[in-house]
C-alpha cells in the first residue's frame, strides 16, 4: 500500500491536476489518448482507484495515468501524467512511478522511479531511467525507438516513495516558486494549510 503521508499528498494533487485536465483542450485531450488510450485519469474516482491498487500483475486494468497539476506551464511539455505503481516484491511493499509526458503532437517521453531491486543486483539502488514501455509493458509509449531503456539507471539516492514523489513533482514543477506553492494551494483548497509544513520540511532536507 502506498504510505499515509504519500497517499493524503497524492490524493489532492490528483485532485488539482484532473480538475486542471478537465479544463484542457479537447484536441490535446484527443493527442493524449492516443498514446495513452484509456488509462489517463478522467476523474477522481479513478484516481482513488488507482491510489488504493496493489498491483499483482493482473490487475493493470485497474491503474490510470493521473494528470499532473499545470503550475507553472511547462516549456516545451504540453502535458505531463504521473503512475504510481503499488506492488509485494519479496514479501514487502513497494512503490515505483511511471512519468509520461506529451511533448508535441504524439511524440512523448517517458520516465520509470523504481525503488532498489533486490541486491545483489545492477540496479540495487533507487533510480530513474528512460522508458520506452509504460503500465508493466502493456502501453507502448511513441518515444525514439532507438532509445535506450535500461541505462544510464540514474541514481536517486532514495528508495523511499513521498522523497520520489517529491523529486519528481520538483522536477516538473520547479521548487520555490513550484513544488512548494503547489502543496501549499491544495492542502489551502482542502482547508488544511497547516498540513502542507511536513511535505515542505522534507523537501527543505532533500535539497539543501
Amino acid at each position: 500500500m502506498i504510505p499515509p503521508l504519500l497517499q493524503d499528498i497524492m490524493w489532492l494533487y490528483a485532485q488539482r491536476g484532473i480538475a486542471d485536465w478537465q479544463n484542457a483542450p479537447s484536441a490535446l485531450r484527443r493527442r493524449a489518448e492516443k498514446c495513452l488510450g484509456s488509462e489517463i485519469a478522467d476523474n477522481d474516482t479513478e484516481a482513488a482507484v488507482t491510489l488504493g491498487t496493489i498491483h499483482n500483475g493482473l490487475n493493470a486494468d485497474r491503474l490510470r495515468f493521473i494528470p499532473m497539476p499545470q503550475h507553472p506551464k511547462h516549456p516545451g511539455i504540453e502535458r505531463s501524467f504521473l503512475l504510481p505503481v503499488s506492488e509485494v516484491r519479496d514479501g514487502k511493499p513497494t512503490v515505483a512511478f511511471e512519468l509520461f509526458l506529451l511533448v508535441a503532437g504524439t511524440n512523448c517521453l517517458a520516465y520509470r522511479f523504481e525503488p532498489a531491486h533486490a541486491a545483489p543486483s545492477s540496479h540495487d539502488y533507487g533510480h530513474v531511467q528512460n522508458s520506452r514501455t509504460l503500465l508493466r509493458k502493456t502501453i507502448l509509449a511513441s518515444t525514439l525507438s532507438w532509445m535506450p531503456d535500461r541505462y544510464p539507471a540514474n541514481p536517486l539516492c532514495t528508495s523511499d516513495p513521498l522523497r520520489m514523489f517529491l523529486s519528481i513533482a520538483t522536477a516538473m514543477h520547479g521548487y520555490t516558486n513550484g513544488v512548494l506553492r503547489v502543496i501549499q494551494d491544495v492542502y489551502t483548497a482542502a482547508s488544511r494549510p497547516r498540513d502542507a509544513a511536513v511535505y515542505v520540511q522534507e523537501l527543505k532536507k532533500m535539497l539543501s
